[in-house]
Parts: structure tokens; sequence; C-alpha cells
């Protein structure tokens, strides 16, 4: 009987046997259409990206206002604590001030009266010399020369002494005025009290010499010994005399010589204008157009065989105001409604100098009491107050009634006050933490 073979039992040749894989169970079309699909991504790599931060809006905003709000806080904190610190009072002034102009001849004097104008004088010196070619010598023989002062002191009458009437100095030296005088009585000031007349003149020495070169001092008039008018009439010499000369003098051409004096002359006169500004004083007004030079000849001395040596002093002589009685002085000239208050006038240069009289410049004007100036243009006059006085005023006092201080200043114009911590509503009780400004309005 034929073998019969089931499917199963057949199968394929192989020269080796895999193993059966494993068939996996199929499973119901309905869980399979449940089941969702699941897609596979893509993924890929973008290396811009890699640097881009992904922020939360919210958490960023959030952030910022709690800076803001630190930043705010601390910027009013050391506001209020600046504040604090440099607590105080700041007040800005701003004094009472008058524009004039002023074109007017004054006479001003080194002993004024009432309601007159005084000055000082600045005197500087320097000696210089050059050489210059010389012919021989000769003998000569010089007198000294100067000015003084002649007072009347005592009579109401005017004293008359004529030329050549002798002043004794207290060593015994004579001099002689060179041309009749005639010396004022005593008048009255405003308070009652004498006031000296008096002149000048100049006088020449009795004898040759260089004892005659005196320094200033004090004359007697011998003419009058053993009268009332000896003692109440007398002179007397605020520089020294100079000229007195006695033997030999080099003979030098006269042309030359005064080249060379000139010369000389430019020199010192370029070397006192340069010690001025150094020395020039503070709290005066002087004016460089008011500035005058005198020259004296000293002998000449050997040099060489041929060459002599010439000598000059210089002397620069220049007035000097006070400040504060020049601008009193000026104030009480120019504005109508000035009561004597304490004033200033910031730019006194705005003002031209002159003197009255042209040759005074060239002039020895030590020897002079009065002076006949005049001033020109248009300057500012600011009233002054007193800053310690306006503090103590100020001191502890509501900010309320600053006002009412400020109008009691007549020489302030305005004033501003601001007080410090802000919620401050009184002055600071010590006059350390008052502060003023004063400022001055530009002129008109």
């Amino acid at each position: 009987m034929p073998h019969k073979w089931n499917l199963q039992d057949i199968r394929p040749a192989t020269t080796k046997q895999q193993p059966a894989e494993a068939v996996p169970a199929r499973r119901p079309a309905q869980d399979i259409a449940m089941r969702p699909r699941v897609r596979k991504e893509e993924t890929f790599e973008d290396p811009d990206l890699a640097t881009i931060d992904i922020l939360d809006g919210n958490k960023v905003k959030r952030k910022r206002v709690f800076i803001t709000s630190v930043v705010a806080i601390l910027i009013v904190g050391i506001g209020f604590f600046v504040n604090v610190l440099i607590g105080g009072a700041d007040v800005t002034v701003y004094p009472k001030t008058r524009t004039v102009s002023v074109q007017s001849n004054f006479t001003v004097s080194t002993a004024p009266k009432v309601g007159e104008l005084g000055y000082e004088l600045l005197t500087l010196e320097a000696t210089g010399e050059k050489q210059v070619k010389a012919a021989g010598k000769e003998v000569v023989s010089l007198r000294a020369e100067g000015k003084i002062f002649v007072y009347n002191t005592k009579s109401e009458s005017v004293q008359r002494l004529i030329k050549n009437t002798r002043f004794e100095t207290p060593d015994g030296l004579i001099f002689k005025i060179k041309e009749s005088i005639e010396v004022p009585g005593v008048t009255k000031d405003a308070k009652g009290n004498l006031v000296p007349g008096s002149v000048v003149a100049d006088v020449f020495a009795d004898g040759t010499g260089e004892q005659y070169n005196i320094s200033p001092t004090r004359f007697t008039v011998p003419g009058l010994k053993g009268g009332d008018q000896y003692d109440s009439v007398y002179g007397e010499s605020t520089a020294g005399f100079t000229g007195g000369f006695e033997g030999e003098k080099y003979i030098i051409d006269e042309n030359e010589l005064n080249t060379a004096k000139q010369a000389l002359h430019i020199e010192l006169r370029d070397k006192l204008l340069a010690r001025l500004k150094e020395e020039r004083p503070a709290g005066f007004v002087l004016y460089d157009d008011s500035v005058t030079f005198a020259y004296d000849t000293l002998p000449s001395t050997e040099y060489g065989e041929s060459l002599a040596t010439i000598k000059e002093t210089a002397r620069l002589q220049v007035p000097m105001f006070k400040e504060s009685d020049f601008s009193a002085y000026l104030a009480e000239k120019s504005v109508p409604e000035y009561q004597g208050e304490s004033v200033t006038i910031p730019k006194p240069e705005s003002l031209a100098f002159t003197y009255t009289s042209g040759t005074t410049s060239v002039s020895d004007i030590a020897g002079y009491k009065e002076l006949d100036i005049t001033l020109k243009g248009s300057t500012q006059i600011v009233w002054k107050f007193d800053e310690e006085k306006l503090k103590e005023a100020l001191k502890g006092i509501k900010k309320t009634a600053a006002t009412n201080v400020f109008a009691t200043y007549t020489s302030i114009s305005n004033a501003q006050a601001e007080v410090k911590p802000f919620w401050a509503n009184s002055f600071p009780s010590s006059i350390d933490d008052i502060r003023i400004k004063t400022v001055v309005e530009p002129q008109n």
C-alpha cells in the first residue's frame, strides 16, 4: 500500500537547518484599529539653534520689575541719606546795586577833612648805572634841593614868608625857600577841630656837599625865634633831598650823557612797574595812570681810563585809596539816596584816572599834601551786608519768616533760601550750617 505523505512532512531541502522564526500572534482587527498610530519623528541637529535660550517671558518680566524696584529704593535711600548728611540752609543773596556815571574833578588829600577823600602814597625806589665815555674831570660844587610843607598851626591869619627865608634842621643845616610863600591860617572842620593851614615850598641848601642830602625831617624858622609863631609855623619834608656834591666830576659829552640817562630811566621804570604788580597792597584802589616817576642823578665814578659810570635813582610814586573810603566817597557824590551804608566798587578800573594838571605826572608828588584828580566813566556800586549778622538773624527761625528777615536789610535787593533736608520747616540752630552765597547781578 502506497505511503501517504502529509504536507507537513514535506520540507525543502537545505544544507543547514535554520531555526524557525516565531510568528507573532495575530491580534484582532478591532484592537489594531483602536490603537493610535505613532509616527516616528524625524530628528536633525542645527548647530545655530544650540545657542538659543528659550526663556519664560513672565519670569523675565517679574525679575525686571524686582530689579527696577530695588534700584529705585536704593536711589531714594541714597538721596535721603545725602539730604540728611548735607543738611543745612543755602541762602542766595542779591545785594542792592547802582550803576553810576562819573565825570568830575576831585581834590584828594593826605590829611583829609570831613567829606574829603584821603590817599596814601606808595613809593618804590631802584638804582641803576651805565658806562659812558669821559673826556676828563672838573671840580664842581652842587647844592641839594627838595620840597617841604610849611604849616601854620595856631594863627587864623595868613603867614607870609619872603624869598630865601631860612629853614633849619635839628642838625643845624640851613635851607632856603626859592620863592615867597603865604601860609594859610588855621580853619575848623565839621566837628570844630582846628585844621592847620599848609603850603608846599621848594628849598635849596645854603651850602654845597653831600651832607645836605638829608632824609625826611622837621624844620624850624630861625627868623621867628623869640616870638609866638616860632613853634606854630614850621616845615616838614616827606622825601629825602638830593643833588648835593662837592668834588671832581667827570666831563661827559652832553648828547651821549642824555642818551645813556634816557636808556637807564627806561630800564628803571620797567623794573619798578614790575615790582608794583607784585607788591600792590590788598584793600586799596590805585590806577596805573596815576603812577609818577622822579629821577635823581648820583655822582659819577671812574670806570677804566676813559670811561665813567653814571648812576641814577628812580622813584615810583602812586597815590592809593582805601577801597572802603573810595567806594563810599563816590557813592556819596553819585547816588542821591545813599545814606552812608557800607558799599564797594567791584571794578574801579572801569573809571579813567587823570591828573587835572598834566605836569603832576612828571613831578615828585611826595612833596604834595593834596592832589587834583579827574575820574570819568561808568561803574557799579554794590551795597555790602554783614554775613555773620544775617546768619544769626536766620538761625532757628521758621522758613516762612525768612522773608521778613531779608526785608530788614536795605542793602539786600533780593534773597532766596533752601533748607535741607526738604521736610525741615526751620533754619538750622547753628550758624555753621547756614551757607550764604552773594550774587552780584551784572551791570546794565
